[in-house]
């Protein structure tokens, strides 16, 4: 008797064990522990827009619970190949990129498919034969959108401050990139469709600080007419703010721009009226995107292949804008779970 109602309980917690075990989830069988991904990014620069970039990816990692491995490479091939094979030898689950090539850094990027590793495009992508063979997702800016906007704005601020006067605009573009040619076409696109007659009179490569505010400088002293600035980056768009004081050139010369970063903010601010808006990315937003795309990859959920993160648009004339960026861009954010830089 005693026997039977030995057995009985064995058979009782036996069946339950079963059911324990049928309802876990495959991959923590083995260790009764969830595994814990482990993502590899690799950026190609430091300025503002891609250190928002490593934030919101370190907040989606922290959210997520991952680990966040993290290499730049500033823009150089032989290192970006480098991290990526690194990351192979490390067996990370999956890599963000944004890829410095749309040809050369296909070879890399299909060893780390080849690999088993997920791969999540950001920012930049390579190109649309192999990114459908090797890419799991895509998220980027509309780029001629960027230069679109602002030339949607500019066109009906000179209708209100510069009506039946002579328009001309000097560039500072980053034209070797394929994305700044885009937003310059969309800029020129958007004054074309709007009606504006304008000349454009100055177009030269500048999209760092330093080099753009001397370009600029010497833009404006060769083309005195100059009464519109406008820059494809960032960091045109600080130089032309930059050019414009040094020359003494208030209520002269107004610019308009692309990016925001808090010195961009800053100039949108000054009581000095040069910079007068800018069409910016959504960084942070293209960040996060991109690890949570992959996390949800790796527990086989389905994510959409291609993605338009939107714009940000800001002027001087929306203060609360401008405003609610400083707040929400100057709140600390917490450091990644890991941050590991390989050596080539």
């Amino acid at each position: 008797m005693q026997s039977k109602r030995l057995f009985q309980v064995f058979s009782i917690v036996l069946v339950l064990v079963m059911l324990l075990s049928a309802c876990t989830p495959a991959a923590t069988q083995a260790t009764g522990v969830a595994k814990k991904f482990t993502i590899g990014a690799v950026l190609f620069g430091r300025d503002s827009f891609f250190e928002n970039i490593q934030k919101g990816m370190n907040m989606a990692a922290q959210d997520a619970g991952v680990d966040l491995l993290v290499n730049i490479h500033d823009h150089d091939i032989a290192k970006e190949t480098t991290f990526i094979e690194d990351y192979i030898a490390r067996k990370v689950d999956a890599i963000v990129i944004t890829p410095e090539s749309v040809d050369a850094s296909v070879a890399a990027i299909k060893q780390a498919y080849d690999a088993g590793i997920k791969v999540v495009c950001f920012n930049t992508c390579i190109n649309k034969t192999d990114a459908a063979k090797y890419i799991s997702a895509f998220y980027e800016t509309d780029q001629a959108s960027l230069g679109k906007q602002t030339g949607e704005y500019l066109a009906d601020w000179l209708a209100k401050n510069m009506a039946g006067k002579e328009v001309n605009v000097g560039i500072l573009n980053c034209d070797l990139y394929e994305a700044c040619k885009q937003r310059g076409d969309g800029f020129r696109k958007a004054l074309t469709d709007k009606g504006v007659k304008w000349t454009e009179v100055g177009n030269q490569q500048a999209f760092m600080p330093d080099t753009g505010s001397s370009v600029g400088e010497s833009m404006l002293t060769a083309n005195p007419k100059i009464n519109v600035l406008w820059s494809e980056n960032e960091g045109g768009t600080v130089g032309e703010v930059i050019s414009v004081r040094t020359m003494n050139l208030l209520g002269k010369v107004f610019v308009f721009g692309t990016d925001i970063s808090p010195q961009l903010a800053q100039f949108l601010s000054a009581d000095d009226n040069i910079l007068q808006a800018v069409t910016g990315q959504n960084p942070r937003e293209m960040g996060q995107d991109a690890v949570k795309a992959a996390v949800s990859i790796l527990k086989g959920e389905k994510v959409d292949s291609y993605t338009v993160v939107p714009n940000a648009f800001f002027s001087r004339e929306d203060k609360a804008a401008i405003d609610q960026y400083v707040k929400d861009y100057g709140t600390p954010v917490p450091e990644p779970t890991l941050v590991a830089t390989a050596t080539p």
